[in-house]
């Protein structure tokens, strides 16, 4: 009984906000049959919905690696997950670019006008309610690492990665697909090709890089304590961009969506046949991607820190970047599958879509000032006991306010995107 009573201690949470993810999938959904299928597969609507869902999931995994610091173990089961749910996110992007440029006419006239303030502007505005709270908790930087943090060309928020990557892939589409010279097939192959390039660059910058500028020094250097003490804060560890796998592991899901917006009749018209096999292929598809990922990480000891422990080697932690991507390109798969027949869509889902970037932006906000009021903060492997009514009432108070900052981001930025508008015209 007491060994019952320990497992359900450990994974209440985890099981619940399982729960509450799967409930959202199917309340409001609808069985699709034939054209109604056909016509509502990956709508705006939809899309937006799943952009809802995933944002709950990645809000879940930032709440799990709370748990990863020791300190909050009954929401673990999201610890290795959370690149799956942002997967999500690049899947919708590509998806919706590909998509309004086959069905709106001069939709890159403007694109750039139009796409990067929607994600630059919150960013920027977020960066003002992390800049308050890091001096209202005294946090000691110097004046280059501020204005490199308050810029954006350092992180001041190490959650919002996803603003600077989408940027980029945006540009290179808006580069890329500009200037295809005809509608051909063999064109739009190659702005496909170009685009895969583009994410690959990025992949291998990290696989080169990896969390921080180990080629600028003596060899060896960032092994001894001494040397980290007196390097400058650019050179610790995920100081810049592209200094975590986290940049790169599910990037290539922008792609495939794309790849599937392009191809979208021809993918319903595969799929339709035999589709609960196919479907279960699918599943097991993913499910071992996920055998492989635990196997390679755990069972072999690959990951992508090893450089702390003497292994500073690229081909180890390329093995386990290509099984991410299988991860994140089957995850995605089969969550387009799904979406064929079930259409997840209601006012839970709806809200958060519609404040999908702002959730994911300010999260990380009430998880740090939370840990710090319910005294759960910890460094990583250390054992801090924290009871399950503090557990419960501490994810409830990240939700709960992750929720209304995102309302109040969404409104600021709203009103910043007007003011401009305004000047412009």
């Amino acid at each position: 009984m007491e060994k019952i009573y320990k497992i359900y201690n450990l994974a209440f949470i985890s099981i619940l906000f399982g729960l509450i993810w799967l409930l959202l999938i199917f309340i409001g959904h609808w069985f699709k049959k034939g054209k109604d299928c056909k016509a509502e597969f990956l709508s705006p609507v939809a899309t937006k919905s799943l952009q809802g869902l995933a944002a709950f999931g990645v809000l879940c995994h930032h709440l799990s690696q709370t748990a990863a610091y020791g300190s909050l173990n009954q929401i673990q089961a999201f610890v290795e997950v959370g690149f799956l749910f942002v997967a999500v996110f690049f899947f919708c992007s590509g998806f919706g670019l590909i998509k309004s440029l086959n069905t709106k006419s001069g939709y890159l006239n403007g694109f750039l006008r139009h796409r990067l303030p929607a994600v630059i502007v919150p960013f920027y505005v977020m960066n003002l309610f992390y800049i308050v709270y890091h001096i209202a908790i005294g946090t000691k930087m110097g004046l280059s690492e501020w204005i490199c943090k308050v810029t954006g060309v350092a992180l001041l928020n190490d959650n919002a990665w996803f603003v600077p990557v989408i940027v980029i892939l945006y540009l290179s589409f808006f580069l890329i697909f500009r200037a295809e010279k005809s509608d051909s097939k063999g064109a739009r192959t190659k702005s496909f090709v170009l685009i895969f390039l583009v994410i690959a660059v990025q992949v291998g910058w990290f696989l080169f890089n990896k969390h921080f500028p180990w080629w600028l020094g003596k060899a060896n250097w960032w092994r001894s304590n001494a040397a980290w003490a007196t390097a400058p804060w650019w050179k610790m560890p995920v100081a810049l961009w592209y200094e975590g796998e986290w940049w790169v592991n599910s990037t290539i899901a922008f792609l495939l969506g794309m790849l599937v917006a392009q191809y979208q009749e021809k993918f319903f018209a595969f799929f339709s046949k035999l589709y609960w096999v196919k479907l279960v292929a699918a599943l097991l598809l993913f499910a071992g991607a996920m055998a492989l990922f635990f196997y390679v990480e755990h069972g072999l000891g690959i990951n992508y820190w090893m450089e702390f422990g003497g292994n500073n080697k690229t081909l180890p932690r390329a093995i386990l970047m290509g099984i991410n991507a299988l991860q994140s390109l089957s995850f995605c798969f089969l969550i387009a599958l799904i979406m064929m027949k079930n259409f997840a869509e209601n006012r839970v889902t709806r809200f958060l879509g519609n404040h999908s970037l702002e959730i994911y932006l300010m999260q990380a906000l009430p998880l740090r000032a939370f840990q710090k009021v319910f005294g759960i903060e910890g460094n990583i492997g250390e054992k801090i006991s924290v009871s399950m009514n503090t557990a419960v009432i501490y994810t409830l108070c990240v939700v709960a306010s992750t929720l209304v900052l995102a309302v109040i981001l969404k409104l600021l930025s709203g009103f910043v995107l007007r003011l401009f508008k305004g000047k412009k015209n």
